[in-house]
């Protein structure tokens, strides 16, 4: 009866314990023969430093990007022509690189056809030589009208002074010497020696004397008074006209010379160079429905053309609200991953913030955030402007924690587990796990340092290829 009851005690036993075993043994036991992994890789249990971490989303751009517009503008004299975008330049692109060329600093990327230019540039050419010859004109004849003043002023005026003076010295001698020989004269008719003929004619002689004397008086006084201002003045009065000539004709030539110096430049504007290293895009993205850059394409004034970023030097841009704006500062480390290459990040550091926070108009203009800038140190190859990209700032101190890769940790209805590589096989093992870092995850129970994991974990039958025992969660 005893033997009975304890084979029956061993047998519910046997039937409570092994469906318990069976269930979880593929979670604590190395595989055998039962089924086996499928993974993508494997990867290290390892203690890293991890801290409070600011996740943010943002858009990769490049640190150094131009928009390259048409330097050239419509030329007056020039009817303008009317393009599909409305009133186009006088040129047309005749060269132009392909999109997506890689160009050094001064490579030509474009060229316009320069005809029109050069052909106002020859024209104004021949306008500034007639307008250096009429400065030229101008010159001489403020040089002739300054060296009249000089030579009245300084030679004619002395020298007439000096005759009218000599002149007048002279009348007065002869007038003395006429009153002489009149008093003679009547001296001697009184004593009856002179005809009264003779003494009427030495009155006249004096009479003509004193008019004469009196003349050269009228003639000194009137030039100095009246003759020298008037001439002075028309010698002032042509050298001011001169150097107003001489003026108008300088400044008609400044004009001409910058309207040279500008059609000058529109023919070299006609060759758009790189201004620094870069990739050309095409910047027609936006209306290439009415308009296409290619060789033959109407030009419109301040229409950008291209777009040329350096892909050598990218950068991530986020938008941080002004609420947690105060966890960020420049030299701030972070981690940079992206969609399009996924399991991978890239180490960057905020590189700048900006002063003044701008309105959020996708919220109204409700939420006003900060732009931040963070400068990848090591870009992965392929990464491309206007990508998405996830950025984890460190907003505190970090502490050694024991971590494993995200993608090693998978989950079924016993909660997260990862399959281990052990001298005895790989071994589905259950832990526990606490958020991380953008790719790993921390372990609180389950794991050591050092151990392989797998990435990507997946069961595989071994008995029927292909087939997966259980499904995948």
């Amino acid at each position: 009866m005893r033997a009975q009851l304890r084979l029956g005690r061993a047998a519910w036993l046997v039937l409570s314990v092994v469906p318990i075993a069976l269930a979880f043994s593929h979670r604590e036991t190395p595989d055998g023969d039962g089924p086996g992994w499928l993974d993508e890789g494997r990867g290290r249990v390892r203690v890293e430093p991890v801290g409070p971490t600011l996740v943010h989303s943002g858009v990769v751009r490049a640190a150094t990007q131009t928009t390259m517009i048409p330097e050239i503008d419509l030329v007056s004299g020039v009817p303008p022509t009317l393009g599909t975008l409305g009133i186009a330049l006088p040129t047309r692109i005749i060269e132009i690189v392909p999109e997506g060329s890689t160009v050094k600093e001064g490579d030509p990327i474009c060229r316009f056809d320069p005809s029109v230019y050069e052909e106002q540039a020859r024209l104004q050419r021949i306008e500034v030589d007639r307008c250096r010859s009429s400065l030229a004109v101008a010159e001489r004849d403020l040089a002739v009208a300054q060296a009249e003043l000089i030579a009245f002023r300084e030679g004619d005026r002395v020298q007439q002074e000096r005759r009218l003076e000599t002149e007048l010295a002279m009348a007065r001698v002869e007038l003395s010497r006429a009153e002489d020989s009149l008093s003679w004269s009547q001296r001697m008719g009184t004593l009856g020696y002179l005809a009264s003929a003779d003494l009427a004619e030495q009155r006249l002689a004096r009479l003509r004397a004193e008019i004469a004397r009196e003349n050269a008086e009228l003639a000194l006084q009137t030039f100095l008074r009246t003759t020298v201002e008037k001439q002075l003045r028309d010698l002032e009065a042509r050298v001011e006209r001169a150097q107003t000539s001489r003026a108008f004709a300088a400044e008609a030539l400044n004009a001409a010379e910058a309207r040279q110096e500008h059609l000058d430049q529109q023919v070299s504007h006609c060759t758009m160079t790189a201004p620094h290293d870069g990739t050309v895009l095409y910047a027609d993205i936006a209306w290439r429905e009415y308009y296409q850059v290619r060789e033959g394409a109407e030009v419109y004034p301040h229409l950008p053309l291209f777009v040329l970023p350096d892909l050598s030097r990218l950068e991530v841009e986020i938008q941080v609200h002004e609420r947690l704006s105060s966890l960020v500062d420049e030299g701030q480390q972070a981690t940079a991953s992206f969609e399009a290459f996924p399991g991978r990040s890239s180490p960057a550091r905020v590189s700048s913030v900006d002063l003044l926070p701008t309105p959020d108009w996708y919220h109204f203009g409700e939420w006003h955030q900060f732009r931040v800038r963070l400068a990848l140190d090591e870009a992965p190859s392929g990464l491309l402007p206007e990508m998405t990209a996830e950025v984890v700032l460190q907003t505190g101190p970090s502490t050694p924690a024991l971590t494993v890769p995200s993608v090693a940790v998978a989950w079924d209805e016993g909660g997260p587990y990862c399959v281990v590589e052990t001298p005895l096989g790989q071994v589905l093992r259950p832990v526990r796990v606490d958020r991380g870092t953008t790719d790993r995850l921390v372990v609180l129970e389950g794991l050591e340092s050092g151990e392989t994991v797998l990435l990507l974990p997946r069961r595989h039958n071994r008995r029927k290829e292909g087939s997966r025992w259980p499904p995948d969660p």
